[in-house]
Order: C-alpha cells, then structure tokens, then sequence
C-alpha cells in the first residue's frame, strides 16, 4: 500500500537552487541554512528544520524546492499558521509533493471557503492514489458546503476507492446524509457503516450520536450497549451510554469541516498504523486544521510522533488533548514517554497529580510504576494493594500484574516473609505465568528453602519462555546451588547469549567457570560485569573474586529438600 503514495522523501530531498534574484552571499547563506536544515532533519528536530528551511527561503524566496521543504517541516512541527502561506505558494508552484494543495483544501474548508476549495482542488496536479481519496471526499464535502447537496451525494454513490481505503466509504456517505438532511437514508447508511466500519468505535460514536439527536435516545443507548459488550472499558462509549440512558442533551451536529475531518479519519489513521513514516504526520495534521478540538486526532497524532522519533512534539499533542474520555488515557501516555525521556520526577509528580484529580485505576497504576522503579517500593506496594482490593469490590477479574509487581516491591523493601506471601498469592492468580514462577523459584533457591518445588518452578518457566535470558539464569543458577556446575554452566552460557548485557547473569557465569575449574574464563566473566553496571552487593562481590577467586562460603551446595 505505501508504494502507492507517490511523494517525495520528507527530509530527505535532493537540494537545488532554482534562478531568482538573489545576491552571492544571499546564496552561500541560504546554502547554509538549508545544510542546517538537513541536519536538523536527519537527527528529527522537526521545529529547528522548520526554522532553518524557513530562513532559507527567506533569503532565496520563490526557490520551488525550499518553498516546499519549509511547508512540509512546518507542519510536521506543529506550525499550523505558518503551513498556510507556504502551501499557497508551494501550490501555486506545481505542488511538487503533492501534499500542500491538500492542506490548503483542509484550510479553505474549515475556514468555509467552500468555493476556493473547490477550485485549489479543480486546479490540483495527479496525486496518486490515496491522495485522489481524500481530494474526492473533501471535494463532496465542500460543494456540500457550497450548496451543492445533490452534486456532492451523487459523487459519493459513485465513489470507488483501491484496496483498504473502500470499507471508509460507508461512513463518509452517512455524514453526508445527514448534513444533507436526507435522515432516512443517513440511519441505512449508519447502520450499515457500524457493521462494515474497520473502526467501530467512531461508527457506534457517531450513528448513537444521530439518534440522539434524532430524539431516539433509547435506540442509541441499544447500540452503545452492543458495543461495550465486547469493548466494557471504553470511556467514550460508557460517556455516551450515560448520556443517552438519562436522556441527557444530544451532541451538537459537526460542521462540515468536522464531518471532513471524520470521513479522513479512517484513512489517515489506518496509515498510521501501518507505516511509521512522516507521511502520516501530515495527513493527520490535515485533519487537524479541519478540526483543530477533537481529542482522537491529537490522540492519534500523539502516538505517531511517539513512533517516528519526534518525542517532544508528542508530548505537545498528549498535553493539548481536551477534558473528555480521551483525557485522562492522553495523560497517562504523556507520563511514560516523559519517564522513558529519562524525566522521571515530573512524570512522577504529573503521575501524582492525576490520581489525585481522578482517583482512576490506571492513573494509581502508573505512578505505582514509576515509584517502583526509583526503589520507592513500600508507596508503591500500598497503591498496588488499593488496586487489587478496588477490583475485588467492584467485581472485576484479577490481574496477576498487580499481584506480582506488589510482591516484587515487597521483597525490593526487604520484606522476604511478605514478599513470600504476595508471591504466592500471584501464584494462585497465574499459576503458570514464567514471570512468577521465575522469581518465587528463584528467592525459594536464594534462600535455601523448598528446594525441590523451586527447581521445578525455574525449569517450568524456562520451558514457557527459553527465549529469556533472566528465566535461563534462574535455571542456571538453581543447578549452581544444586552444586550441579556442569549444568549451571551451560545454562548461564545460554542466558549470557540471550541477555549478554545483564550484570547478574555474567556475575553468575563467572562463578560457575570457577567451580569447574575454567578460572580465566571466571576472571574474565567479572571483569566484564564491572563494565555492565552491577548493584552494591554484586560490586562487593566482584572485588573479593577477581583477588581470590569465590569464596569458601559460597561454594557449599545447598540440600534438596524431600518433598
């Protein structure tokens, strides 16, 4: 499908200077200016080759090539003012990436300036196939706009579309429907549009929405009622079925900037999902212009940037996302890429400002993970305990997740004789999740007790998942303690393979090469574990056997308990 989109590379295009007045050092600036560009582009700093590109057109204006790179970084940068006026002259130029005409009919129409966007769209150049999509759509949306209802509904009878762009088409031809007013063959098509939609939830959205305002509440209440029988969670299906349940006001019908928005929605986040490619950005950003408020755009706008390495920028479409059923999931997604940016205490204090301001499971959840993370284990445990204890109440299905991390912070806290416990409470919830078993197996050989049980608990998890190099290294280990080297060396062989970077595994080979006699390899093994950023107690270790080998103490095996 991607090879259908006929464009040019985003930030990647060949440079040439086209003849305009311009002087020497006019040209030798702006020749710098678009290399800073480029470079600004290749490392995705989106907003500094916006600038850049924009200077350089400055100084060289008219260029065809910097007219067009400067609108194309625009808009990937959010710039969504400045964008118009490059469009118009990128478009004016022939439109040679074939996508600022399409902006420019995304400005006209959410400006109702139905006329001018038909004629940008009479007048644009061949597009390509998913390109000629949207031009068609927007095309009978604004002679819709203009007027001209019937033209613009026998265009979409007529309207055909390649490959996965077709099932998109009930839906658009539903609005258009019901912007014409034409309300019995609206609810046909709307109907027919929740079955065929790839998108069901913005179907089910916007054909209850039409009822609603048809005066039908209890028929849309039907039909949000059907799809949260399969989707329970989701927030803006449970905010309408309230809604509509208790006979609340109907939403407002969308403008046809915002019914344009609705009808690319499909398309441009289908694209999205595919392919993280720029070229998603900016079909989004489209929809933007024609619905600058609606929360799923920014949403989904957030996460492609996420996917295509522009983080920063995300964060902007995360935090702009308005109050609504989308609000608090946006949060959330603005937290963790905060946290994964390495910005850790105002993640944690955004996390903590969540909760306290919705008190949602999902909110506690995140900044009990965060908390988790930075060793703040007993907050943590006590948040993961008021999760399982809320869920218990409200009759909901347990999740192992939040039995195993509360264990973990227990154990993390030094509480082994609790931690024990939580453990085998996650056991009872999962009884044969690797994780779990992995590490209750694990502490069990740690310390020595239930022997037996634990080894058939690391060799059950490594038998779930032999592609985890820290479940390998349990088993390894559990042969070590075993006093069973031979073995324990060829497991640890295989864990260091999988996660060769992971200190405690080459600190556990290491040990193991000594007991059989291989003590270069042993010396080795810790040396590289100095390198691999081991924690106090394992540095400690490593100092006393890189000058005398392992110690007497340790070297002792351990018993097999009978069961």
């Amino acid at each position: 499908m991607i090879k259908t989109l006929r464009v040019l590379p985003l930030f990647l295009a060949v440079f040439a200077m086209a003849s305009c007045a311009t002087t020497p050092d006019d040209e030798s600036t702006a020749y710098g200016a678009f290399l800073a560009a480029r470079h600004a582009g290749v490392n995705r700093d989106a907003q500094r080759a916006a600038d850049y590109y924009a200077e350089a057109l400055r100084l060289m204006p008219g260029d065809v090539v910097l007219t067009d790179r400067a609108y194309i970084t625009a808009i990937l940068a959010g710039e969504m003012e400045r964008a118009v006026p490059l469009a118009m002259a990128s478009t004016a130029s022939g439109d040679p990436s074939r996508l600022a005409g399409l902006y420019l009919v995304a400005d006209q129409i959410h400006a109702r300036r139905y006329a001018q966007a038909l004629d940008t769209l009479h007048n644009a150049p061949d597009y390509g196939p998913f390109n000629t999509f949207l031009a068609q759509i927007w095309t009978q949306w604004a002679l819709l706009g203009s007027g001209a209802a019937d033209e613009a509904l026998s265009g979409a009878e007529n309207l055909a579309a390649p490959g996965f762009l077709s099932p998109f088409i009930p839906i658009h031809r539903a609005m258009l429907f019901e912007a014409a007013d034409r309300i019995e063959d609206a609810d046909g098509a709307y109907q027919a549009a929740v079955f065929a939609s790839p998108f069901p939830r913005m179907a089910t959205e916007l054909y209850g929405s039409f009822l609603e305002r048809q005066g039908r509440p209890d028929d849309a209440t039907a039909l949000y009622q059907a799809y949260l029988e399969g989707n329970p969670l989701d927030a803006t299906i449970r905010l309408a079925i309230d809604r509509a349940s208790t006979r609340g006001r109907a939403p407002r019908r969308p403008s046809v900037a915002q019914f344009a928005a609705r009808s690319a929605f499909g398309p441009a986040a289908s694209l999205a999902a595919q392919a993280d490619i720029d070229l998603a950005v900016i079909y989004l950003r489209m929809l933007q212009r024609l619905d600058p408020d609606e929360a799923s755009i920014r949403v989904m706008l957030g996460e492609t940037l996420q996917r295509i390495n522009l983080p920063e920028l995300a964060l902007v479409e995360y935090a702009a996302v308005p109050a609504g059923p989308f609000r608090t999931s946006a949060e959330i997604d603005r937290i963790w890429l905060m946290a994964r940016l390495g910005n850790l205490d105002p993640a944690t204090a955004s996390a903590q400002q969540l909760v306290e301001q919705t008190g949602e499971t999902e909110a506690r959840l995140i900044l009990a993970d965060l908390l988790r993370v930075q060793n703040r284990c007993g907050e943590a445990a006590e948040l993961y305990r008021g999760v399982i204890v809320d869920r218990h109440a409200a009759g909901q299905p347990d999740d192992w997740r939040h039995y195993y991390f509360r264990a973990a912070c227990l154990y993390g806290d030094e509480d082994w004789a609790v931690a024990e416990a939580a453990y085998l409470e996650a056991l009872e919830v999962a009884p044969n999740e690797p994780q779990i078993l992995n590490d209750l197996g694990y502490l069990w050989i740690d310390h020595g007790v239930n022997i037996s049980r634990a080894f058939d608990m690391v060799s059950r998890a490594a038998e779930l998942e032999p592609e985890q190099g820290n479940i390998i290294d349990s088993l390894g280990w559990a042969h070590y303690r075993l006093g069973q080297y031979e073995a324990a060396v060829s497991e640890l062989e295989r864990a260091a393979a999988l996660d060769p970077g992971n200190a405690t595994i080459n600190y556990h080979l290491g040990d193991a090469y000594w007991q059989v006699g291989r003590r270069l390899e042993a010396g080795f093994q810790w040396r590289r574990t100095l390198d691999l950023e081991p924690d106090d107690t394992e540095r400690e270790g490593l100092a006393v056997r890189l000058q005398s080998g392992v110690p007497a103490g340790d070297s002792v095996p351990i018993e097999v308990d009978n069961p």
